[in-house]
């Protein structure tokens, strides 16, 4: 009798409540296809982008995270199905991380285009070049992150997966 091991990513994925994201796919095979060239996609702009400072975005790293803080991690598998500009990605991963949105600005104009940019800020005050998008899919990930008042002040914190109801 043999048993054929799961892949550790799809296993993540499955336990973390998100397997319709597998099903988004002909196979689960095809969907961690296009999951690991997204990721490896995040993981190069990341290192473009910030050098050394750069996160770890390779999937070891990933898995390693989900089993640290799996609540956060679940909203990034959430968000792969979705968010397709690399940028986006790893803007996400920086804020599970602890970065803090310090800026966005958004310019859109209907059926004409759409202009997202955001800054994240380190606790030690270090600014992340801007975060961009033209692609107004890539807004849904707000979603995510909470939206607050404090001392009646706006405030974006944190990242989170959403609620979504199975069938």
């Amino acid at each position: 009798m043999s048993s054929t091991a799961i892949d550790p990513l799809e296993e993540a994925i499955r336990t973390a409540g998100e397997g319709r994201l597998l099903e988004s796919f002909d196979t689960p095979a095809e969907a961690l296809s296009h999951i690991r060239r997204g990721v490896a996609s995040a993981h190069q702009k990341a290192r473009e982008r910030l050098g050394d400072n750069a996160p770890d975005l390779r999937e070891d790293a990933i898995l390693e995270e989900y089993r640290r803080h799996p609540s956060q991690v679940r909203g990034f598998f959430q968000i792969l199905g979705g968010t397709r500009t690399p940028d986006m990605l790893v803007m996400a991963w920086r804020i599970i991380q602890g970065m803090t949105v310090k800026e966005v600005r958004l310019a859109y104009r209907r059926k004409r285009d759409f202009q997202l940019s955001v800054i994240l800020e380190s606790p030690d005050g270090q600014e992340d070049p801007p975060y961009e998008s033209d692609k107004i899919t890539d807004f849904a990930l707000f979603r995510h992150i909470g939206i607050m008042e404090v001392d009646g002040r706006p405030v974006f914190d944190g990242f989170y997966p959403l609620r979504v109801r199975g069938k």
